[in-house]
């Protein structure tokens, strides 16, 4: 149930739900003005949300630019309610998801093909752009992605984290028979290993702490699984993978974290880090060096990625419901933060049931 209500006359709802992140660590459920579309941009009510890392670092007030009052979220899936004058490509009643962001369409990066690499870039959630934690947001046609009628709302809303790690993946070309170590088994470590069987990686390793992340990890098509809490988790990994990675992932930030992959990567090999760091990061450069590692950083996805998704998903080649362990209504965004905020609990995808009912979204939607 929504709590929007229209203005006499109009089918666009004048008020929403929404959760607002208020100061540090504190969300409130509270009443906002619904937006309203501009010329040309789209006006979605949001079915799921996910909730990302990038979320859980303006919750604790570690975030580069997002800041209270805000409302958080990018990953999503909604259904056009109205449009803008001018909109074309688009129809109200369309499922979509989107990008974080809209580029600019106008800058070097764009004019040679490189959206996600936009100098003008502006995200959702910053500068007072309403993110999907909210029952309705506006989107500009160049960050939106039509879904495939009868599409899962919540697999809709992976749709985003898959698509950047489709995009870290293929930076090293097709698999070819490589073997894989992905160090981080969160949304983004797991849409790598999705994205590494889909471009034919011969094995695949995943990395990360207890064993209910290996669980998940195996769950979604990974090979092995090295526990942290075990010891050192590069030689058990390396071992299960038959020798030196080809590949090795950086899908998670912690400290030590590119020693471990120079410790794991063969020589002449390839390490991608589509991560981010809170702080700066040390580098044993002289190993890199030495070893001639190429390092790629991998920032975002592009529409290319997002369609690739889409397609996989609309023809049942991938399972990714089971990524999500978590489901929250909107109103309990607090204590869906709150969870994952715990380094004591493991979780996978956390997803909000923002305008469709919770129980629909968990035990199988149109069923």
């Amino acid at each position: 149930m929504t709590s929007d209500s229209a203005a006499p006359g109009t089918t666009e709802p004048t008020t929403m739900k929404a959760a607002v992140l208020t100061g540090r660590r504190t969300i409130a459920h509270q009443d906002a003005d619904a937006p309203e579309p501009g010329p040309g941009e789209l006006l979605v009510r949001v079915a799921a949300s996910g909730i990302c890392g990038s979320d859980l670092a303006a919750y604790r007030g570690t975030h580069p630019y997002k800041r209270a009052p805000a409302v958080l979220g990018h990953e999503f899936s909604g259904t056009v309610v109205a449009l803008g004058a001018g909109t074309d490509g688009f129809a109200v009643g369309d499922q979509v998801c989107s990008a974080a962001f809209s580029h600019c369409d106008a800058c070097a990066e764009c004019l040679r093909g490189a959206p996600h690499l936009c100098t003008r870039k502006l995200n959702l959630s910053h500068l007072d752009w309403t993110g999907s934690f909210a029952e309705l947001l506006v989107l500009r046609p160049n960050m939106a992605h039509r879904l495939p009628p009868g599409l899962h709302p919540v697999a809709g809303a992976l749709v985003e984290p898959l698509s950047i790690g489709l995009h870290a993946v293929r930076l090293v070309g097709e698999g070819a028979g490589r073997r894989v170590l992905v160090l981080g088994s969160g949304t983004i470590g797991l849409s790598c290993l999705v994205a590494a069987r889909q471009l034919g990686h011969a094995a695949v390793a995943c990395v990360d702490v207890g064993p209910e992340k290996g669980r998940l990890a195996l769950r979604m098509g990974a090979d092995a699984y090295a526990d942290a809490r075990e010891g050192d988790p590069v030689p058990a990994a390396l071992e299960a993978l038959g020798g030196p990675a080809d590949v090795v992932v950086i899908a998670a930030g912690y400290p030590g974290v590119t020693d471990q992959a120079l410790r794991a990567v063969r020589p002449g090999g390839d390490i991608v880090i589509v991560s981010y760091f809170e702080d700066r990061h040390p580098v044993d450069l002289n190993t890199l060096v030495g070893r001639e590692v190429t390092v790629h950083g991998s920032a975002l996805s592009t529409p290319r990625d997002f369609t690739e998704v889409i397609d996989l998903l609309a023809t049942g080649a991938l399972d990714v419901l089971p990524m999500v362990t978590h489901h929250f209504p909107l109103a309990d965004a607090g204590p869906a933060l709150r969870l994952m905020d715990r380094a004591d609990v493991p979780t996978g995808k956390i997803m909000l049931h923002v305008t469709t009912d919770q129980d629909e979204f968990a035990n199988g939607w149109g069923q």
